[in-house]
């Protein structure tokens, strides 16, 4: 998944530059992760393909995962803070589905993740990075359904419904990436989570 760049919009010429050679670089170099590879990609390459200097790339970029990685925890502290201002009346998964909806879906890019699917699907790399990036997603998403309930830190109940959520969530953006993004992403998430609702209500009557 990958998010849109939340910046503030840009003042003044140089600040306009700037900002449109950031995401010239992010659209070159996740155009090249999927074409061929992110292990196989060289910033010299992303450099050549934008016509700048490797320097210059450094200057906007710390490293090559950052062009993937980047603004992926942007949306996370308002995330967390309106799962804890949801409804008390309102349970935790749907309290999770709600903010999910609210905040993460209107701010993701559909074009870039799609790019940035493709390349983590063929690099260990950054599945390893974004499994790192989802424990931290968890561990918030935990916290704040905890807090809702008045808690002070995050207890079984609170890190099944966080982890059984991102689940869900995780589920939807790969089945409307694999469809090429075509669909209304809340419609497909919200589908998702209607399933496991179906199911959850099957599996009560089985047992």
């Amino acid at each position: 998944m990958k998010f849109r760049r939340d910046d503030a919009p840009a003042n003044g010429l140089r600040s306009r530059k700037k900002a449109k050679t950031r995401l010239t670089i992010e659209e070159a170099a996740l155009a090249l992760f999927a074409e061929q590879g992110y292990e196989a990609t060289t910033v010299e390459q992303i450099a050549e393909r934008v016509d700048i200097s490797t320097t210059t790339f450094f200057r906007y970029f710390p490293s090559k995962s950052d062009v993937v990685l980047c603004q992926q925890g942007a949306q996370l502290p308002l995330l967390r803070q309106t799962i804890i201002d949801r409804p008390a009346g309102e349970n935790d998964l749907l309290a999770a589905q709600h903010a999910i909806l609210a905040i993460w879906v209107p701010a993701i890019d559909p074009v870039h993740t799609k790019r940035a699917g493709m390349a983590a699907a063929n690099s260990a790399v950054l599945r390893g990075l974004y499994n790192d990036i989802n424990r931290s997603w968890l561990n918030a998403i935990a916290e704040a359904l905890a807090e809702r309930r008045g808690l002070a830190e995050a207890d079984e109940q609170s890190k099944i419904t966080a982890r059984v959520a991102l689940g869900v969530f995780t589920d939807a953006i790969g089945s409307w990436v694999s469809k090429d993004c075509r669909d209304d992403l809340s419609t497909v998430i919200s589908q998702h989570f209607d399933t496991l609702r179906r199911l959850s209500g099957d599996w009560a009557q089985t047992n």
